[in-house]
């Protein structure tokens, strides 16, 4: 789902998108319902049992998952208001980037959801390479040194106001500048949204395949998860797209799983085998105790 910031650079509405809306993901809707909800629900108790309140929770990983509307359906289930800022509208907008922090302040209790984190806070001298000559997706711009000490200096405004649960995202984790993601009372946890399992593309095309009126009944959807391997949210979306239209090409009434067939040779995956690879490299490498609360 893409949708257009109603103020631009950042919006505020009440979260319409629940766990539902999102396929897969199970075990990153848990540990969310966790990191997110929890505090947001039953603050009062977390503390009583000493537990501690995360400070912020950072996201992790491909393009075209749902991380945003994973934020989202983090806001619904607490029953608060969604701020939602994007990384990548905010650059050589400090004024703007304030001005979303003082809405969120206004907004508590809220979910404030930061996308693109890498952009606004970008890690000195990291390498983006995935394999030999892969710099797929790489951000094409990033945030000045100004920015990005504003952008930290509003994560810790932030993280002294009540009833905000701070989220935010990045494309990977050890691109992102380590004063954000190492200070206790900054983005002190981790969520890491893994390449989507076979069970995981299994629930997106559910997602996507319950919305076409004319499929036949014979579908293996569980055969197309086996065969999507590298597929995100988004080529699951063109897979159904593409088998439609060569429905269509065809005169047919009905899509099946032939057209499905064709469409896989069409449709070009997101993830190589080498961004694969490298997104559980990353994750072995990093502090395990991040990902626990």
């Amino acid at each position: 789902m893409h949708r257009k910031l109603q103020n631009i650079f950042y919006e505020v509405r009440d979260p319409v998108l629940g766990w539902d809306d999102i396929g897969g993901y199970a075990d990153v809707k848990e540990t969310l319902k966790e990191m997110v909800c929890l505090p947001l629900k039953k603050p009062e108790l977390i503390l009583q049992h000493n537990l501690g309140l995360p400070a912020g929770v950072m996201m992790w990983g491909p393009l075209g998952t749902g991380i945003t509307m994973l934020a989202e359906a983090c806001a619904k289930e607490a029953g608060v208001s969604f701020v939602y800022i994007s990384g990548q509208e905010m650059l050589g907008k400090g004024p703007e980037l304030v001005e979303a922090f003082d809405c969120a302040i206004h907004e508590a209790p809220c979910v404030l959801f930061i996308s693109d984190c890498e952009w606004l806070a970008p890690r000195a001298g990291c390498d983006y390479e995935w394999g030999s000559g892969n710099f797929r997706a790489i951000p094409p711009t990033f945030a000045d040194k100004d920015l990005t000490r504003l952008f930290i200096e509003q994560v810790d405004r932030i993280n002294q106001v009540k009833g905000v649960m701070l989220v935010g995202s990045c494309y990977r984790i050890d691109t992102v500048d380590q004063a954000l993601i190492k200070e206790k009372k900054r983005f002190n946890r981790k969520v890491f949204v893994h390449p989507p399992h076979a069970e995981d593309r299994l629930g997106m095309l559910n997602i996507y395949m319950d919305q076409m009126p004319n499929l036949a009944p014979d579908i293996d959807r569980r055969e197309l998860a086996a065969q999507t391997e590298g597929y995100v949210g988004w080529d699951i979306e063109s897979l159904c797209k593409r088998a439609t239209v060569n429905a269509i090409k065809e005169d047919a009434a009905v899509v099946t799983m032939e057209h499905f067939r064709k469409a896989l040779r069409e449709v070009r995956r997101f993830l190589t085998p080498d961004m694969t690879a490298k997104y559980q490299q990353i994750r072995e490498m990093d502090c395990p105790h991040h990902y626990e609360f």
